[in-house]
């Protein structure tokens, strides 16, 4: 027997006696799976297992009673809520799974057996399968558990090995877990699995699921690299010469280890022998077609390597080879201008490509790489992973020098209104640039050309005196563009020193216009051409006037456009007044129709305002003050703000003796009458008396008195005051 093998049975050995402390998945390298028991899948509940498998009882719809099982894909409604919801162990919401609720059966709790074929003599296996305790605690019992043995044996009924998963605890939502252990096939094919419960039967607690049983092929450990790379996976082009050696590292264990390298081109799915190919080395050369192609190294002991059963296998090496880029198409011959300074980067073709300077091999060329004049360039299609196409496209160049005669601009243009800042059409200049009637005219700031300095409105173009230069673009049908320079200097542009409005006042019948002294010419809207005109008041309007400067090295004009109106000084109509407090008094001035001028208003002849009111008042005396802004004149009025004491001491010291109305002269008919609070009449006062405080000689008590003032207007204001001896 192997050395290998009895290496394993050893294990097996220490098994017998404490199967939950040793058992454990290979921990070497496996190969594919030789059985997979994973129960299928589909749309509703699978086919019953057969008597030969399970002595539980087939439920095909419905829940499962006790001892019963079910081939589905959920275990949705097989247990009301008792049962956590769940699919098979792989999340496939189709693949199916064995269901079973637990129950008191014959020999020893036996759930699932079968016999499987086709297996390896002198061979050490790994067995697994998937577990999950379905019950869900939040509805149910949690004193039973399932306690799931699994055992091996030939058909002989010898064991071979076994496992005994212990108590698998209940999950709030349901795990699944792999178990599984080693056994070793001495002269023997076949074995036969028996899965059995050993929890107390048909007790709550103890239902489980079963699903992915697997044998695999076990051995020592196979380890992949590739020489001189950092891993196991190779990228490279179609038909590229490349020698890459597939390496693998066995560990001990087969007392007649043999080799074989395998490929797959439909990403593992099948595997084929590479004839020859026995050793621990594999050199892959052959890039002659394009795809993801899969190589590894398949390990067994002696004669075992002819079976794929027997075998263990490697990490996969993963290839891909790209497609060879299809040829590339283009213009054969390309022009470019001398001016254009035309590199690499500028020549077109249909796809990313790089460049060379010979058809067959030759130097790589950078895009920087400036052209020359009948030199022929040949370009290799480069696809994103690097590969190029088989075949060159030749691209001869000529470049040509500009036919197009061109002239730079150096010019002073008027500041119409002397800011450093004016408005200017630069498609003006064109004509003066060149002699071309389809080039096109693009606008810079900046000498570089760059599009951050491109001139996106040149017909209102803003130059201020901070731009010297502005640099433009010339592209003419000889395929050559051309850059030119117009540099203009703000000039001052003559002014004058007419407002805006000329008002003619009332006592006025004429106004003359003075356009300046000193300018080159005249031109004024009514047709005359001398520095001043004569404006009647019949004849008020808009006018203008144009002058002419010549400042020797360029010249300018200027136009005012300004209004001649009729004006006149105000004639107030009424003023309007809000008094009797302290300071939250107010005057209004209203003024005549006749009034025909722009005027502004002033309480104290300094600050003036466009409103005719004024708030926030204290009581006195207040000159009132409308002027004329266009300087026709001002008019003035006088007003009071009238108020009265809120207490007098007739007590002959001199101070607040007497009780009256300051102000109250203005108004020589407004007349004032005091009441006691029981309304007797017991003074009239005139503008220029007072009271004493007393009533037919006798001095009245200390008290509240009332008075009523009828003002010239008409109007009535009421009050009460306090006298105090």
């Amino acid at each position: 027997m192997a050395l290998y093998t009895k290496y394993f049975l050893l294990i097996i050995g220490f098994i017998g006696f404490s199967t939950q402390l040793y058992a454990q998945l290979c921990e070497g390298s496996l190969g594919d799976p030789v059985v997979e028991i994973n129960f299928g899948s589909g749309s509703g509940r699978g086919s019953a297992l057969g008597t030969d498998i399970t002595a539980f009882t087939y439920n095909a719809a419905g829940e499962l009673d006790e001892g019963e099982y079910t081939i589905a894909n959920t275990t949705s409604g097989l247990k009301a809520n008792a049962w956590h919801t769940t699919s098979d162990h792989t999340g496939d919401t189709n693949g199916y799974m064995m269901v079973i609720n637990s129950a008191v059966i014959a020999n020893e709790g036996v759930f699932y057996t079968k016999t499987v074929e086709g297996l390896c003599a002198d061979t050490t296996y790994e067995f697994s399968a998937w577990l999950m305790n379905i019950m869900n605690p939040s509805a149910g019992t949690d004193q039973y558990h399932p306690n799931v043995t699994f055992r091996i044996s030939d058909t002989s009924g010898n064991i071979l090995g076994s496992y005994n998963t212990g108590d698998i605890a209940q999950t709030t939502s349901g795990s699944w877990q792999q178990y599984g252990f080693f056994f070793t096939l001495e002269a023997e094919t076949e074995a036969v699995i028996t899965i059995l419960n050993s929890a107390p039967s048909a007790h709550p607690g103890n239902d489980i699921a079963l699903d992915d049983i697997a044998f695999r092929p076990c051995g020592p450990t196979i380890e992949s690299s590739i020489v001189d790379e950092v891993n196991t996976t190779v990228s490279v082009c179609q038909d590229e010469v490349v020698s890459y050696i597939f390496k693998a590292t066995v560990s001990e264990g087969y007392t007649d280890p043999q080799y074989q390298w395998q490929y797959s081109d439909d990403l593992g799915e099948t595997w084929n022998d590479l004839l020859g190919e026995t050793n621990l080395e594999f050199e892959f050369t052959d890039t002659t077609n394009a795809g993801l192609f899969n190589y590894r190294l398949t390990a067994a002991n002696g004669n075992n390597i002819t079976s794929e059963s027997c075998r263990i296998t490697s990490e996969e090496f993963s290839v891909e080879i790209f497609e060879t880029p299809n040829s590339l198409t283009g213009e054969s011959e390309q022009i470019f201008c001398s001016t254009q300074n035309a590199t690499i980067a500028l020549l077109e073709v249909n796809a990313n490509a790089i460049w060379y300077d010979d058809l067959i091999t030759g130097n790589l060329l950078t895009t920087t790489t400036p052209l020359v004049n009948g030199t022929t360039y040949y370009a290799a299609q480069e696809t994103i992973n690097g590969c190029e196409s088989d075949e060159r496209f030749a691209v001869t160049v000529y470049i040509v020098e500009p036919s197009l005669i061109v002239h730079d601009i150096n010019s002073i243009i008027c500041d119409t209104n002397n800011d450093n800042i004016e408005t200017i059409n630069l498609t003006d200049y064109e004509s003066d640039l060149t002699a071309c009637n389809d080039c096109i005219f693009t606008y810079y700031t900046s000498e570089d050309l760059n599009e951050d300095s491109l001139i996106t409105t040149p017909e209102s173009f803003i130059w201020d005196d901070s731009l010297e230069t502005v640099y433009t673009k010339i592209d003419s049908t000889d395929k050559c563009y051309q850059k030119v320079q117009i540099t203009l200097t703000l000039g001052v542009s003559p002014y004058i020193n007419i407002d805006d409005i000329i008002a003619i006042c009332e006592q006025e019948n004429y106004k003359i216009i003075d356009a300046g002294y000193g300018f080159n010419s005249y031109e004024w809207s009514t047709g005359d051409t001398s520095q001043t005109i004569t404006v009647t008041d019949e004849n008020l309007g808009e006018y203008w006037v144009t002058v002419y400067e010549d400042y020797g090295s360029y010249s300018c004009t200027s136009t005012k456009t300004f209004q001649i109106i009729a004006s006149n000084s105000a004639t107030i109509s009424h003023i309007n007044i809000e008094d009797w407090t302290v300071e939250d008094n107010s005057i209004t001035i209203h003024l005549d129709d006749t009034s025909n001028g722009d005027y502004e208003y002033s309480i104290d002849g300094i600050n003036f305002q466009e409103s005719n009111r004024f708030t926030s008042l204290f009581s006195g005396e207040y000159d009132i003050y409308v002027r004329d802004k266009n300087e026709c004149g001002i008019t003035t009025a006088r007003v009071y703000l009238l108020n009265y004491p809120k207490y007098f001491t007739p007590n002959g010291d001199g101070e607040h003796d007497t009780w009256y109305i300051k102000n109250s002269n203005a108004e020589p008919n407004m007349l004032i009458k005091i009441f006691n609070r029981y309304g007797k009449l017991l003074k009239v006062l005139d503008t220029v008396s007072a009271w004493d405080g007393t009533y037919n000689g006798n001095d009245l008590p200390t008290s509240d008195y009332w008075f009523q003032v009828i003002r010239e207007n008409g109007e009535t204001f009421v009050g009460h005051f306090t006298l105090k001896r």
